[in-house]
């Protein structure tokens, strides 16, 4: 999974940049797909740092680097 680090909301979806080495890479995601995922859009717009992209099963996740087990 890779980290993403920018996230821009467009008309019929987000769009997600992450990072290859130095390359810059970008995925589309629409709304009813992160509905689906039961992503909620406004915490991937202002935390985009807090998820994590699948690009082989085409997913996006919440991080659990930093979350404590209780």
């Amino acid at each position: 999974m890779e980290k993403i680090y920018n996230s821009v909301q467009t008309d019929t979806g987000v769009s997600l940049d992450w990072m290859d080495g130095k390359r810059k890479n970008n995925e589309y995601f629409s709304f009813p797909e992160l509905v689906e995922m039961r992503i909620k859009v406004p915490d991937l717009i202002s935390n985009p740092e807090l998820f994590r992209i699948d690009l082989q099963e085409h997913k996006i996740y919440v991080s659990q680097i930093g979350r404590g087990s209780y």
